[in-house]
């Protein structure tokens, strides 16, 4: 899966550090809000931004400044996360904000895991991934960078509002950013962080129709054998496949489907 909020070794350290902050207050609407409207009012001034983040300048400074922004707009929870994110060595003011909004992305995560829907909630956005790669309009229109953000969440939001759990709406319109990844591939990133988050690894099983549940159990079984990981084992129906059975996990793709198999047998036949 492609991440928009991944990245290299010292990057995954600088993430690691701001979730362990993160995770050491407790879980709550308005502590995602919060950090969702940080990162939103530093995008929306790229000035600021580069003030806030400068390496150049004391952190004590940095810190204080942020404070006088931002300590009547938010709670004491977030502007504790801000206060952790700038004494951060990030590596550009983009990563900053990219930062604070994975906090936001594992907080809300961990808000639907304290409503006990966090298995809810990843199975929505999965699904929701889905409908989207299978709607090439609906793909353009979420993923058209010369569409306003606002407008493409407002479009998220009309198409879960009263269908999906409420942080499902938030993070699937979350999802609309301007990033070079794509909408899916960044709803993507949040099932496999929400999975992470219970120790387990995602994989995706593409099928022409649904599997069985003995099929299931099987496929399930040797994907833990291999990776030695708990799975969290995702569907997803493609006819096109026409038979057989893809399955993705990580970076790796097994790709035992008729369709592969015809197109092999064709570049053989020249």
């Amino acid at each position: 899966m492609t991440s928009a909020i991944s990245g290299s070794g010292a990057q995954s350290a600088r993430l690691d550090a701001l979730n362990a902050e993160l995770d050491s207050v407790p879980a709550s609407q308005r502590l995602s809000d919060d950090l969702f409207g940080v990162v939103d009012l530093f995008d929306g001034d790229p000035g600021l931004r580069r003030a806030i983040s400068d390496p150049a300048v004391d952190a004590t400074a940095r810190i204080a400044l942020a404070h006088r922004l931002l300590e009547d707009r938010i709670g004491p929870d977030a502007l504790r996360l801000v206060d952790r994110a700038l004494r951060i060595g990030w590596t550009s003011p983009v990563q900053l904000t990219r930062g604070l909004e994975q906090a936001g992305v594992r907080s809300e995560l961990r808000t639907a895991q304290g409503a006990g829907a966090g298995v809810d909630v990843e199975d929505e956005l999965f699904r929701f991934a889905q409908t989207v790669r299978a709607d090439p309009a609906l793909s353009l229109a979420l993923s058209d960078a010369d569409r306003p953000v606002k407008a493409r969440r407002e479009l998220v939001s009309g198409l879960l509002e009263g269908r999906s759990r409420p942080e499902t709406v938030v993070l699937a319109a979350r999802a609309v950013r301007a990033t070079k990844a794509s909408y899916t591939d960044v709803l993507d990133t949040y099932v496999g962080l929400s999975a992470r988050m219970r120790d387990e690894q995602v994989a995706v099983v593409t099928t022409a129709r649904g599997l069985t549940a003995e099929q299931r159990g099987e496929i399930l079984a040797q994907l833990e054998r291999i990776t030695g990981h708990r799975v969290d084992l995702k569907e997803a129906v493609d006819p096109t496949v026409l038979g057989g059975a893809r399955i993705s996990f990580g970076d790796e793709v097994i790709d035992g489907t008729v369709a592969r198999r015809l197109d092999q047998a064709q570049r053989t036949l020249g």
